[in-house]
């Protein structure tokens, strides 16, 4: 059972509704601990001098910010008190935005919002939301750390995400190979061509199709080695040659994709039907002119 990781309220004018954070996304991964192979023990870390090796107390490390080569200015926690936020329990909405004036790459955490005591504030700013294609943006404060987020409605459900700040998010100015592609001469021919091969692989988004199939691998190999099963190492994937010609790629790709579409059992049902109605409409005829032989 998830348990929430924030609980307060979100005020707006004279609104406050009582809401609970939880995680929208779960990370899976597989780790790895360090060991001795010689006795299977966790290799452990210790706090030592870059200058002579020894090993650090406590007592003696302090927080410090390099400024230049090898030379830190040192903070002590009591002067950044004064900086850290204050603990609220709020969400202050600041204004509400069109969804499509975010764009994704500001995008961060996300968290399913539920309703707190009473879910009826709760349920009229989601349907409000949600009918006018509105985006809340407000801030809030958890662990210490001050957040602007995105607050959207979906379904009746409000999802929160934080956002990245401005100065956080890279210039796409600042790189060169970006800079260039307007100097990249592409034909009508070409576009048409790459517009073809996008419309033939244009599926409805089914996340469940995509999984980590490393993790997976990875799960699969601890399994067998722990059940003491010998492992066999699969063979590795040839690297495809590249392929020069624009055009003669995106004809292939085109063809590829039309094909893998055909021998999909989702497209081919209709072609089997037609053929075999085909099958009976000749038959049917067939007997009619038997019959009309006969008769005369």
């Amino acid at each position: 059972m998830p348990r929430p990781v924030w609980t307060g309220t979100i005020s707006f004018g004279l609104v406050a509704i009582p809401v609970k954070l939880y995680h929208a996304v779960r990370r899976q991964s597989v780790s790895f601990n360090q060991l001795d192979d010689r006795t299977m023990s966790r290799i452990r870390y210790k706090k030592v001098s870059a200058l002579d090796g020894d090993e650090v107390p406590d007592d003696h490390i302090v927080k410090g910010f390099e400024v230049s080569k090898d030379r830190y200015i040192v903070v002590d926690p009591d002067e950044l008190e004064p900086f850290i936020p204050a603990a609220t329990k709020t969400v202050e909405l600041e204004e509400f935005v069109d969804l499509d004036e975010i764009d994704p790459v500001f995008y961060d955490n996300a968290y399913y919002v539920a309703p707190g005591t009473n879910p009826k504030p709760y349920v009229l700013l989601a349907r409000a939301m949600e009918e006018s294609n509105k985006v809340a943006i407000g801030r809030f404060v958890m662990r210490n750390k001050q957040y602007t987020a995105a607050i959207r409605a979906e379904e009746g459900r409000l999802i929160m995400s934080t956002l990245a700040y401005a100065d956080e998010v890279l210039d796409p100015a600042t790189i060169d190979e970006l800079q260039e592609l307007d100097d990249v001469d592409v034909s009508k021919k070409e576009v048409a061509m790459a517009e073809s091969l996008v419309d033939s692989l244009s599926a409805t988004f089914e996340p469940e199709k995509y999984r980590d199939e490393y993790r997976e691998q990875v799960l699969d190999l601890i399994q067998i080695k722990a059940s003491g099963q010998a492992f066999e190492a699969p063979e590795a994937v040839a690297e495809q040659p590249k392929v020069v010609d624009l055009m003669a790629a995106l004809e292939a790709s085109v063809a590829r994709a039309k094909d893998a579409r055909g021998r999909h059992p989702s497209t081919a049902e209709p072609s089997a039907k037609k053929k075999a109605a085909k099958k009976t409409t000749k038959k049917k005829a067939a007997k009619k002119t038997a019959a009309a032989k006969k008769s005369a």
